[in-house]
């Protein structure tokens, strides 16, 4: 009994060990070089004026980073899907457009080659996979 328990216990743990490196993240090559070019021409007609601080209107308060450090701390261990949403759900913040799924996932993109993520060959999809890829340093 005691051998199978502990047969059990070590399976669970290698189940767990693969699930754990199999995560993508975003070094993982998740976005392409066209996604992150269309995402910067929609950034730029409706991201840039709030979140480039020379644009940003007198008396606006500025919004979170968007590049480097700061960034890359607040979204550490969350997933694409939690910024996915965030972007989609409550951007740009003045309700002056509501951007689409698709404007939104190149928004991203663009946002993680700002980040110095690396591009691959597949672009960001709006599915449950790329959702649950685990944002990283």
């Amino acid at each position: 009994m005691k051998r199978v328990a502990t047969a059990l216990i070590v399976l669970y743990s290698v189940a767990l060990g693969a699930r754990a490196t199999s995560q993508k993240t975003t070094r993982d090559k998740i976005y392409t070089k066209d996604q992150a070019a269309r995402g910067a021409e929609v950034y730029g007609t409706h991201c840039d004026k709030c979140h480039d601080s020379a644009k940003l209107p007198e008396g606006k308060k500025p919004p979170p980073p968007i590049v480097g450090a700061k960034f890359k701390d607040t979204w550490q261990d969350k997933t694409i899907g939690e910024l996915y949403t965030v972007i989609l759900t409550t951007m740009p913040s003045d309700g002056s457009a509501v951007l689409t799924p698709d404007q939104t996932l190149d928004v991203l993109a663009h946002l993680l080659k700002l980040n110095e993520y690396p591009e691959g060959t597949a672009p960001l999809k709006n599915d449950d996979a790329t959702k649950a890829i685990v944002i990283v340093k």
